[in-house]
C-alpha cells in the first residue's frame, strides 16, 4: 500500500495542512522503500526570511491506521531534537497553533485510482542538511564517529519514556528475521541456488546463534534507531563529521545489539561497492578494519555486553540478507524502479563477505 501521489498534490497538501507554500520548481520526490516522500522548499517569503525546507511524507495504508505509533514517533522525535540531535522534527497542523498538544500529522484520502478507499497519514519534518555519509570518503575516523553518534543516540533513546509503544510486528525488525521466508519472497528467489544458499546460511546462524540468547533473556531490549545507514547519516559539508540522522520510520523496540548490526551490515555493503577513490586510511582488510572502527566508536558511548558482542555479526548479516531478499522481491514487483536495486545487488556481494 504505498502511496501513489505526485508531487503537485503533495505541494497542495502540504499548503492546506501545515500553511506552507512550496517552490514547485524547487521542490522533488524523494526515493523510499514503503512511503512517499517529498523534499519540500518554501516560496520566496515576504518577511524576507530565508525559505525553509522540508520533508513531506506519505505513510503508508498500513501503518497510516495504527495512531499510537504515529504519535509515538513524532514524540521520540521532538524528545531527540530536545537532546541537541539533528533529525527531522515533526511540524504541527496549521489549525493546531493554539492547542498545548498539537497534532503533527493530518489524514487524506488516496487520489489514484488504484487505491480508491485508501487513507494514507501526512508528516511534515523539517529538513535535515549536510551531505549524506555515502556522498562522503570513508576512512576508519569517519567510521568511528559515526558508531558514537550512534552509541550518544542510543542512549538518548533509553531516556525516553514511551519506547515501549513502538514495539511492533516489523518486517525490518531483526526480532522478525524469519519473515523473510515467507512465500512471496521465497518465490522471488526461485531458480537463483547461490542467493537461496546465503539466505539458508544466514538464517542458520540466526536460529542457532541468535534466537537460544533472546529466548534466555541475554539480549537487551529498547529503543532503536532501526536504520542507521550511509543514506540515513548526515554529515557536514566536509564529509569528516557527523552532523544528523534521518529516516526513523523503522525505529522499534527491539534488541538493543540490532542498531550496531544494522550498521555493521550497511557498513559492509558500502565497502564493498566502494571504489578506491570513496575508501581512504584503509590497509588490508577494509571490511574487518570499517566494522572495528565503528564498534570502537559506538562503545566509546554505549558498552556492549559479552553475548550481544557474540551475535554482533550475525546480526548484521541477518539484515543484510533481509535488504537483499526484500530489494530483490520489490524489484520484481517493480523493475523500472533502479531504487529498489540500490541496496540488493550489492547486498548479496557483502552477504558472502559476512
Amino acid at each position: 500500500q504505498k502511496p501513489r501521489v505526485g508531487l503537485g498534490q503533495a505541494t497542495k497538501v502540504v499548503r492546506e495542512l501545515y500553511g506552507v507554500a512550496a517552490d514547485v520548481g524547487a521542490s522533488k520526490r524523494l526515493e523510499s522503500y514503503d512511503d512517499a516522500n517529498f523534499y519540500i522548499r518554501e516560496a520566496k517569503r515576504d518577511d524576507g526570511h530565508p525559505p525553509r525546507e522540508f520533508v513531506c511524507k506519505y505513510m503508508n495504508g498500513v501503518e497510516t491506521g495504527k495512531k499510537g505509533l504515529l504519535e509515538a514517533q513524532n514524540a521520540m522525535l521532538v524528545h531527540l531534537a530536545k537532546a541537541g540531535f539533528k533529525v527531522p522534527t515533526p511540524q504541527p497542523l496549521k489549525s493546531s497553533s493554539s492547542s498545548s498538544s498539537p497534532p503533527f500529522y493530518g489524514i487524506v484520502d488516496a487520489t489514484d485510482k488504484e487505491q480508491q478507499g485508501v487513507r494514507h497519514a501526512v508528516r511534515l519534518f523539517t529538513w535535515v542538511s549536510g551531505r549524506l555519509l555515502c556522498d562522503a570518503i570513508l576512512t576508519p575516523e569517519v567510521l568511528e564517529r559515526c558508531g558514537e553518534y550512534l552509541g550518544r543516540l542510543n542512549c538518548s533513546l533509553d531516556s525516553f519514556d514511551q519506547g515501549a509503544k513502538l514495539k511492533r510486528e516489523h518486517l525490518w525488525d531483526l526480532q522478525y528475521f524469519e519473515l523473510v521466508e515467507k512465500p512471496q519472497f521465497a518465490k522471488a528467489l526461485e531458480g537463483d541456488e547461490p542467493k537461496q544458499l546465503l539466505l539458508a546460511e544466514s538464517m542458520k546462524r540466526y536460529r542457532g546463534n541468535v534466537l537460544p540468547l533472546a529466548k534466555a533473556g541475554k539480549l537487551r531490549t529498547g529503543l532503536i534507531h532501526g536504520d542507521f545507514n550511509d543514506a540515513n547519516i548526515v554529515m557536514d559539508v566536509d564529509g569528516e563529521k557527523v552532523g544528523g540522522a534521518i529516516d526513523f520510520g523503522d525505529s522499534n523496540f527491539s534488541w538493543k545489539v540490532n542498531d550496531p548490526a544494522i550498521a555493521l551490515g550497511y557498513i559492509i555493503i558500502a565497502i564493498t561497492k566502494a571504489d578506491s577513490k570513496k575508501m581512504k586510511g584503509f590497509n588490508l582488510n577494509p571490511p574487518a578494519e570499517a566494522m572495528e572502527s565503528f564498534v570502537k566508536g559506538f562503545t566509546k558511548c554505549y558498552e556492549l555486553n559479552a553475548d550481544e558482542k557474540k551475535v554482533l555479526l550475525d546480526l548484521a548479516a541477518c539484515r543484510v540478507a533481509t535488504s537483499a531478499t526484500i530489494g530483490w522481491y520489490s524489484a520484481s514487483l517493480d523493475p523500472s524502479d533502479p531504487y529498489l536495486k540500490f541496496h540488493a545487488e550489492p547486498a548479496w556481494k557483502a552477504l558472502k563477505v559476512l
